[in-house]
């Protein structure tokens, strides 16, 4: 019986450790506008791209509307 529980208990576990959990990213979480593009792409997160344009967190150092007051 303990052996079957171990497998279970592993293969729970692998399957918990291998399974990504990301919190929720805001543009402030990020230093220029193409860490937070790459990002975007990598895990799908188009929230960031508010304007629909392409392009995600804009106001940050690198973002063609670097400088804008609002970045979310």
């Amino acid at each position: 019986m303990k052996s079957k529980i171990a497998v279970l208990f592993t293969a729970t576990f692998v399957v918990f450790s291998s399974t990504h959990v990301y919190a929720k990213k805001r543009c402030s979480d990020f230093s220029t506008q193409s860490e937070a593009q790459y990002y975007m792409e990598k895990f799908g997160a188009t929230y960031l791209d508010r304007d629909k344009d392409g392009e995600a967190c804009e106001c940050l150092p690198g973002g063609s509307k670097h400088g804008s007051s609002v970045c979310r």
